[in-house]
């Protein structure tokens, strides 16, 4: 056999073995604190470094790694008797031009109507905030998102509210009414034009609508379902409309809340047929002009005459523009 392959990789020439010790010490630390028995357990345990380990290794290699820019601090009572790495020099730290293209994808996925996945972003934004290269530019990370407005706490109660189907009488600041208090039971959570809906029933209203959540200010009161009486029935909007879609409105689509593919195929001109239950008539309206000439209309009727009275006043504004 050729000896080239029964070559223990620890006697390799060409690895430096003190450059190697430092950086897996290194990465250990990143890892977490650890004493100076658990480092040797890890030494011991690398192929590389195992036969090369003196009493002093650990004393020699924090040294190394301090010359290098790295704060170790000592082993003491308050860390449990461990090193533990405060900072060092190796950290990735974004340009101006990382940060504008963390911005644009963010921009990119708050059109797409996910708000989970907004929200997902916005807290991995977070955590890698402190790696900006200025506090101005970790303002942007931290704040400038469409959900910046939205008091998360509220969103909570929101979220349990709709799982356990629980009433609640919330303060909202009206655009039409002012602020009021509305008897309101949630049912679930649209992201349209970049503000977060809640859907469900108004009591106050006797209707089936959606509030903008960061114009909820307070939740007062919550109760569940059917107890003393205080929850009425209530019908959930029954309209189910069909449409079609095409070109990149098809490549993009994500269904919604109350909506599902009924017929899929990537050789039909059209290759989605969407069926879906209808909250709002002229919201739904206006989603179907957004996809413009990609969408078709199949049912029901009075949404088509909707739909095209909205197209003649466009058109109309067009003319007399």
């Amino acid at each position: 056999m050729n000896q080239a392959l029964q070559k223990n990789p620890s006697t390799d020439n060409n690895i430096s073995k003190t450059g190697y010790r430092a950086l897996f010490l290194l990465k250990k630390l990143m890892e977490s604190p650890k004493s100076r028995e658990e480092l040797l357990e890890c030494f011991e345990q690398d192929i590389v470094i195992k036969n090369d380990i003196s009493k002093d290794t650990i004393t020699n290699t924090i040294n190394a790694l301090k010359k290098a820019g790295c704060v170790i601090s000592r082993p003491s009572f308050r860390t449990n008797n461990k090193y533990v790495l405060k900072s060092h020099p190796f950290s990735v730290c974004f340009s101006e031009s990382n940060i504008d293209a963390l911005l644009s994808l963010r921009e990119s996925i708050s059109t797409l109507g996910d708000w989970q996945l907004l929200i997902n972003l916005n807290n991995f934004y977070a955590k890698i905030s402190k790696l900006a290269p200025n506090q101005e530019a970790q303002m942007r990370l931290l704040f400038e998102h469409p959900l910046k407005s939205v008091n998360y706490e509220i969103l909570n109660k929101i979220l349990i509210n709709a799982k356990l189907k629980k009433h609640m009488i919330v303060c909202y600041d009206s655009p039409q009414n002012g602020e009021e208090e509305l008897c309101f039971t949630p049912e679930f959570i649209t992201l349209e034009n970049k503000k977060l809906y809640i859907w469900g029933y108004n009591q106050k209203y006797d209707m089936f609508s959606y509030l903008r959540i960061d114009k909820i200010k307070k939740i007062n009161f919550m109760n569940f379902l059917g107890v003393n009486n205080e929850a009425e029935d209530y019908e959930k909007p029954k309209t189910i409309a069909k449409y079609k879609l095409k070109g990149y409105s098809a490549l993009m689509y994500q269904p919604e809340e109350d909506e599902k593919i009924i017929e899929e195929n990537p050789d039909n001109e059209y290759p989605y047929t969407i069926e879906t239950r209808v909250n709002n008539d002229f919201n739904f309206v206006q989603r179907l002009l957004s996809y413009g000439s990609d969408c078709v209309l199949l049912e029901p009727e009075e949404l088509k005459v909707q739909l095209l009275e909205s197209i003649k006043k466009i058109k109309e504004q067009y003319k007399n523009d």
